[in-house]
């Protein structure tokens, strides 16, 4: 459970802020909504923009707060959870860095179904979850919150409502965006976000490697035995 802890910093902030985005990849969630939704009115592309950011921060607003309650529900440790989301982060970084996306290769065939529908149809789903909130953005969510304390606690839930912003606005502008941006330019995009993913998913590990030494170093040395 979260505990009463020192003032975050800035770079804390900072850092769970960038990751968040790096991860929810708003740029090439745009590319994929506005080539899903050609040809839908300025109303209608409002209305889905705002259900698909919704349910994505909805998502990552959910697991962050139950997160620990599911941890003891089904018997997972913080420890475990490290090592799973640092795994999944890495596999969804080494995607975009290689352009294998899992996103777009998923959403894809579901573009020209998509376009056929009402907005209430298709915000939700697959673009509020999972195009923009995916496996490895819950992920990141539930790693960031292991062994926080209350202020820093916060500072998650705070970037999570940021980045949610973000998301509403790129989605509600992703004509504009992707027009400019172009093939090329989201190419680029998205490996720098992968870049900067792989980053987040190694210091996921890390961590859980450092926590893992510092419990078997307080463990009696009768069960580091038993555990060989």
């Amino acid at each position: 459970m979260p505990h009463l802890g020192p003032l975050p910093t800035w770079s804390f902030a900072l850092g769970v802020t960038t990751s968040l985005f790096s991860v929810l990849n708003p740029i090439s969630s745009a590319a994929i909504f506005a080539s899903a939704t050609v040809g839908m009115e300025r109303v209608a592309l409002r209305r889905s923009a705002r259900k698909a950011s919704l349910t994505a921060g909805a998502a990552m607003l959910g697991f962050a707060l139950v997160g620990q309650f599911m941890f003891s529900l089904f018997g997972f440790t913080a420890l475990a959870m490290r090592f799973v989301g640092g795994v999944l982060v890495l596999y969804r970084a080494i995607g975009m860095l290689y352009g294998e996306d899992p996103r777009e290769r998923s959403t894809e065939s579901q573009k020209a179904e998509a376009s056929r529908k009402l907005p209430e149809d298709f915000a939700i789903i697959p673009f509020g979850i999972p195009l923009v909130a995916g496996p490895g953005t819950i992920s990141t969510v539930m790693g960031m919150i292991v062994g926080l304390g209350w202020l820093e606690y916060g500072v998650v839930l705070a970037a999570i409502l940021l980045n949610t912003w973000i998301v509403y606005l790129f989605l509600r502008k992703a004509p504009a965006v992707f027009s400019r941006l172009g093939a090329i330019g989201t190419n680029v995009v998205n490996k720098l976000m992968g870049l900067i993913l792989a980053a987040v998913a190694m210091q996921f590990l890390i961590n859980g490697v450092k926590e893992l030494y510092v419990e078997i170093q307080r463990m009696p040395p009768s069960a580091v035995v038993s555990m060989k």
